[in-house]
């Protein structure tokens, strides 16, 4: 993999002399940036391109390039891959377009080449890209132009699927002061994907922070492993948003736990930082450029009162505390106050010092405190004459940062002619907004928080090795008494039942069970039995249960024993296409979808996970104990959930599964399920 961001030597496929030909451009990215290396610029007739010989083909090149660049109609590829396999190639890149996302039938094609590349052991990245844009050696090989002014050398890699965000992104970043040093633009992933490089940006010593750009997910195991392995940070901005399922009403978890719930859930469990927009993904970038916020304790300074109180608000809304100067500190403060009008708080307000020069003393006697874990500074700066001095301060405090280790995020705000000016009067990240600055630090400190507690080995399978049972072939629905069979063979409780067929049979499984009972229709046709009359609920003898009866539609029958009053929950799982078995958690009942309180985990979970689910819900004060109610019994709750998550990786077959309502009650006394649904298969 180093070798695409490092070849020796790349010979350049589609080249012609005509100024608009998008191979001659790959080309002269190549001379401007600076690339080292030897070029072959290969065409379909003799000529001298730049300065340069064209080669007709492969085969007249003296040595063995390292990588090829392909810019030629796609139809053309099976024979000059081949060629390049008989050279001794084995990277290439194929940047045209005109595959199976143009046309469906074009996978013929794709799987031509493939068979091409494996004869002869050869690594693809494409189609439908443009490439890699290296920083350290100028490796430049976009088919639009890049200028040596658009790429700033720095420790942020990007993996993207768009190739025109890749400009935007690099445009985006150097605007804001924040350099990237390695661009790969991945298109249709054919073979190579964003887990393959994903995996070669956590080995690069000189990326320290990743971006990715994704429209699909090939492995979403592979990339929450990947991700667990590092303590970089890796940033995702995921599009291409909507739900896939088509059955999404018969389950209530198909129903809750859509695509984009399952990716949040994953992406946290993983710890990657999930963004929404270019900017947010920068944003990002700018705060994993300082030293990390390793606690909740903030120093706000600012110039003004109203600013000091907006700050305040977004601390308090980031869920930061406030740390208490101390009286040394205030000390030193209070030299350089003018009239001495101004409480001496935190919000620190150096409305009443003029003097900006001091302020990067109050900065560093601010991140000497040792209750402090990191400053956030709001400068407006509109006064011509106060330029050199702000330009200084920036200065400043970028030494300061890195001299005690601790964030200090920079609010500017500044008049048009001055403000790139005074953005880049230093290696450091400002910040437009306050708001922005304090939401940025509350990522730092989620990703320190990640990262700095005790690590578990988990490995998420991308294909479940553990599996017991051969899958179902087909689609079905697991009947009731099949469904609460295998819950119960996991160690999840279920109240008693038992299927009959008629009336005398459903008297004598009630006496045997025990009044009351419930009355449910058995049929696996009927998934919501409540809203088509399928069930009767507190049947108290057998006078009662003959009336049920006959008022049921025909058989087979489910008794069940009617369960003591508890608190009604969901506990489901799906398979999903990226990440396979998930495991929901919520409040159960007719409130599963009215209220949607629910929380997502991918298999497979402990029982510290589980206490997560059950924390994160917002019904989480009720399991609790809520306003002199008993607390519900939570360790049976995450037996359950754990247990679930067992049955999802050892069953492949199950697409669906709904516990709906688990009954919890008091501590001590468990809970038990008295309704499952489980599909299997697929239509």
């Amino acid at each position: 993999m180093k070798k695409f961001f490092f070849p020796r030597s790349v010979a350049i496929f589609g080249v012609s002399s005509a100024p608009s030909n998008l191979g001659r451009v790959i080309a002269e990215n190549m001379y401007r940036i600076g690339f080292k290396g030897k070029l072959f610029l290969i065409g379909d007739r003799d000529d001298i391109v730049m300065g340069r010989r064209l080669y007709r083909n492969i085969e007249e090149v003296e040595e063995v390039p390292d990588q090829a660049v392909f810019l030629i109609p796609a139809k053309g590829l099976p024979q000059a891959i081949d060629a390049c396999g008989r050279k001794g190639i084995q990277r290439i890149i194929i940047e045209s377009g005109g595959f199976s996302e143009f046309e469906e039938e074009r996978k013929t094609l794709e799987k031509e080449i493939l068979t091409i590349a494996k004869k002869w052991n050869i690594k693809i990245i494409g189609p439908n890209c443009v490439g890699i844009i290296n920083a350290e050696n100028g490796l430049a090989l976009p088919f639009y132009p890049v200028s040596p002014q658009y790429i700033k050398q720095g420790p942020v890699s990007l993996i993207s699927q768009s190739g025109g965000l890749i400009h935007d992104i690099m445009l985006l970043s150097l605007c804001e002061n924040v350099g990237i040093g390695k661009f790969v633009s991945i298109g249709n992933k054919l073979m190579l994907d964003e887990n393959d490089f994903l995996e070669f940006m956590i080995s690069d010593p000189d990326t320290r922070i990743i971006g990715l750009y994704l429209e699909s997910i090939k492995d979403g195991k592979r990339l929450m492993n990947l991700a667990l392995s590092t303590d970089k940070p890796i940033v995702l901005l995921k599009s291409n948003i909507s739900p896939s399922s088509s059955r999404i009403a018969k389950f209530h978890t198909s129903a809750l736990a859509g695509d984009d719930k399952v990716l949040d859930a994953a992406l946290k469990q993983a710890g990657i930082h999930r963004v929404y927009t270019l900017e947010e993904m920068i944003e990002c970038f700018k705060i994993f450029l300082l030293p990390p916020m390793r606690g909740t304790r903030l120093a706000i300074m600012s110039r003004s009162g109203g600013h000091a109180v907006l700050s305040a608000d977004a601390a308090y809304r980031y869920r930061f505390e406030l740390a208490e100067f101390s009286d040394e500190f205030l000390k030193t403060v209070k030299q350089k106050t003018r009239a001495g009008v101004i409480r001496m708080t935190n919000p620190l307000d150096l409305g009443d010092v003029f003097d900006i020069n001091f302020y990067s003393e109050i900065a560093k006697s601010t991140l000497k405190e040792k209750d402090i874990d990191g400053l956030v500074i709001v400068h407006p700066c509109d006064f011509e004459n106060e330029l050199p001095q702000t330009i200084d301060f920036i200065r400043n405090i970028f030494e300061i940062t890195n001299q005690f280790d601790k964030p200090v995020a920079f609010s500017l705000i500044a008049d048009k002619k001055n403000w790139f000016t005074m953005k880049e009067a230093a290696p450091f990240p400002i910040f437009k907004d306050v708001d922005h600055a304090i939401k940025m630090l509350a990522k730092s400190y989620e990703h320190y928080r990640f990262h700095g507690r005790p690590k578990k080995k988990v490995v998420f399978h991308s294909v479940e090795k553990t599996a017991m049972h051969k899958p179902v072939a087909g689609y079905r629905i697991m009947p009731p008494d099949e469904v609460f069979r295998l819950l119960s063979s996991y160690g999840i409780p279920v109240a008693e039942y038992a299927i009959v067929n008629n009336l005398e049979q459903a008297i004598n499984e009630s006496k045997r069970i025990g009044y009351p009972v419930v009355l449910k229709i058995a049929s696996s046709k009927v998934l919501h039995k409540t809203e088509e009359g399928g069930v009767i609920l507190n049947i108290a003898d057998d006078g009662v249960l003959k009336n049920a009866f006959h008022k049921m539609r025909p058989g087979p029958y489910l008794i069940q024993k009617m369960c003591a009053p508890g608190y009604e929950l969901i506990i489901g799982g799906k398979r999903d296409s990226n990440f396979g078995p998930v495991v929901l958690f919520g409040l159960g009942g007719v409130f599963a979808e009215m209220f949607n309180d629910v929380v997502l985990r991918v298999a497979p979970i402990d029982k510290g996970i589980a206490e997560e689910m059950m924390n994160e819900i917002k019904g989480a004060r009720i399991l609790k104990g809520f306003r002199g109610q008993k607390e519900l019994d939570r360790n049976a709750l995450a037996h359950v959930l754990v247990n679930v998550s067992r049955l999802l990786i050892e069953h492949p077959e199950i697409t669906n599964l709904d516990i709906n309502p688990v009954i919890v009650f008091e501590k001590g006394k468990g809970c038990v399920c008295v309704d499952g649904k489980i599909e299997c298969g697929g239509p």
